[in-house]
């Protein structure tokens, strides 16, 4: 079974997560910037307002503020002029990008992206993390968040081979519960469906239903589609609380039937009623409250170490001490320093300085000519030795 991730969102922006080198990475962003200032603003004025480095716990990036409206109205029966902007920020660290995102903010409350991408940590491949937060794939946002915050994501899982059978896992925190549960809205549903449809569909479950102490209301039926295929749905839903991260709401969704060319008639699933049943249960009694610690594991509070072979980018911090290469330069122009150089964590990727050969002219003066290139050089981890290599007197 495969999973993927939607959109995640915290207090109005919406964040998603991505893999890609550090080259694609500046090159999505710098093509973004300018994506941006080719066109005005609303007001007609010039589109973007401020571009912001960033660079916090192993990520770096820009968040850029643009798109400034201005929209009248009126309030307590005086006029009154909202004035918000865009929010668009991208951060990345060792190979993976996140984009953060929001439309229509309050001008006042730009500071609030900063402090949420202070809080994101990446997520070990494959692990599943024991520090608090919200965790949303790629990466999380450590707490403490604070608690009037809203947050939520959407899981996605399948099997490859067999697209017919679908599921997602929808969680949102910090929003107000539906008036109606899924019970009820089930019973509204069947007595407004025409009989002739009513007797297409068996009911297989309807009732309360606690999954590891969470108390919620599940749904499950099997429906005979008119080309004489069964289909199944199957529905668990908590109505969660408005200000109870720990009791959000959820709904886990799995249905068959789905056919492999959108518009098709629904076909026929790799799996029977039994098997289907028995595969809905074992995945619904996995839904619990991820088990937490009181401190925060070292490998959350800084990225893992780049291996060798991993590449970085002048400008960027440098993630690790050791021997770096670059291949600026060539047969016409040498390094300052060497190709080779040792770089201490921390520290700033240098740009190579490139060096003309010397003329019998500058040689006699004890000048050199040098120059830079346009493009950011590339650095290549190849020793991780903790101090320089020193020459024996």
């Amino acid at each position: 079974m495969e999973h993927s991730y939607g959109q995640a969102f915290v207090n109005g922006l919406w964040i998603s997560g991505q893999e890609e080198t550090r080259q694609e990475f500046e090159a999505r962003v710098l093509a973004r910037q300018a994506e941006i200032d080719a066109e005005p603003n609303e007001l007609g004025k010039r589109n973007m307002e401020k571009i912001e480095e960033y660079e916090n716990n192993g990520f770096t990036g820009k968040i850029f503020i643009f798109g400034r409206q201005a929209t009248k109205g009126t309030e307590h029966g005086k006029p009154v002029v909202w004035v918000d902007v865009k929010l668009e920020a991208y951060v990345h660290s060792h190979g993976r990008s996140f984009n953060f995102r929001t439309d229509g903010y309050d001008v006042d409350r730009t500071g609030n992206l900063r402090r949420l991408m202070d809080k994101l940590r990446l997520v070990p491949a494959k692990e599943i993390p024991t520090a608090a937060g919200f965790c949303f794939g790629l990466g999380m946002f450590v707490d403490p968040l604070p608690a009037d915050f809203s947050e939520g994501v959407v899981l996605f899982a399948g099997f490859p081979d067999h697209p017919d059978l679908a599921m997602a896992f929808n969680m949102r925190a910090g929003t107000e519960p539906d008036k109606e549960g899924r019970l009820e809205r089930d019973t509204a549903v069947d007595a407004a469906m025409p009989a002739w449809q009513r007797a297409l569909m068996n009911k297989l479950r309807k009732g309360r239903r606690a999954i590891n102490g969470i108390d919620g209301e599940e749904v499950a039926e099997k429906w005979t589609e008119l080309n004489f295929v069964h289909t199944f749905a199957f529905n668990w839903e908590v109505s969660g609380t408005r200000d109870d991260v720990f009791l959000p709401f959820m709904h886990l969704e799995m249905s068959t039937g789905h056919p492999v060319n959108a518009g098709a008639r629904p076909g026929i699933g790799f799996l029977g009623e039994d098997a289907l049943i028995e595969l809905w249960d074992r995945i619904s009694s996995s839904i619990r409250v991820r088990p937490t610690s009181a401190t925060l594991p070292a490998r959350l509070d800084a990225p893992p170490p780049p291996d060798l072979g991993d590449t970085t980018s002048a400008g960027d911090v440098c993630p690790e001490t050791g021997w770096w290469q670059c291949q600026d330069g060539g047969y016409d122009a040498s390094v300052a320093g060497g190709r080779r150089q040792f770089l201490k964590r921390g520290q700033r990727m240098p740009q190579a300085l490139l060096l003309h050969p010397q003329t019998l002219w500058e040689k006699l003066r004890g000048v050199q000519s040098s120059y830079r290139l346009a493009n950011p050089t590339v650095w290549t981890l190849v020793d991780r030795r903790s101090e320089a290599r020193t020459t024996a007197s």
